[in-house]
């Protein structure tokens, strides 16, 4: 595990755990469509973007809307109370900041969420871009987020920026922007082009 210069967080499952919360979001939405949710499932779902999961149930274009219409409603409500930052986030993002390296977030969330959560936790001044959901047009596993974020940082080159994310989506981006993987899986390994990969944010310190 080597040094950079600035660190893109994923967010979900990354820095914050918010499966309670995107349980009770995707819940409502399978509801809106009528059709069954599986708990059991969410932890893929989480990995993916909303409309990727949402093509994979709905039957028209009019559901489409409505499963996402129902999330964000949902997530607006309630996400914030309902995710929690992992035990060593405040510790690795601090000790990062206090280092003077960059530190971005692109996510496939709604960038209001994320900074409503940062903002309850007093982590939002410690990053200097959010890339959201709502911000890109192509998600990931595409780069646009990553793309995106690297804006942030013009004087460093690619070799100097890594993304830290949790799942193969992430890992797929960051190799699509050119930059360094840092693959930190909260449950099963799984096959993806990681760089390096950890088991704790603090391996990043």
């Amino acid at each position: 595990m080597r040094e950079y210069e600035a660190y893109i967080f994923d967010f979900d499952m990354t820095l914050f755990n918010s499966l309670k919360g995107v349980e009770l979001a995707y819940a409502k939405a399978f509801r809106a469509i009528g059709a069954p949710f599986n708990a059991a499932e969410c932890r893929k779902y989480v990995q993916e973007p909303l409309d990727v999961t949402a093509d994979r149930f709905v039957r028209s274009e009019a559901e489409k809307k409505r499963f996402i219409d129902s999330f964000i409603a949902e997530s607006r409500a309630s996400m914030a109370s309902r995710t929690d930052p992992y035990p060593e986030t405040e510790e690795v993002i601090g000790t990062l900041h206090s280092r003077g390296k960059g530190l971005s977030i692109a996510s496939g969330k709604m960038r209001e969420r994320i900074v409503a959560i940062l903002l309850k936790h007093g982590l939002l001044e410690r990053f200097d871009r959010i890339v959201g959901y709502d911000d890109v047009k192509n998600h990931k596993p595409a780069p646009d987020g990553l793309l995106n974020a690297l804006n942030e940082y013009p004087w460093l080159e690619k070799k100097d920026v890594c993304y830290v994310g949790d799942s193969p989506g992430d890992m797929f981006a960051a190799e699509g922007a050119g930059i360094d993987g840092i693959y930190v899986p909260r449950g099963p390994v799984a096959e993806c082009p990681y760089t390096f990969m950890i088991r704790d944010l603090r391996d990043l310190m």
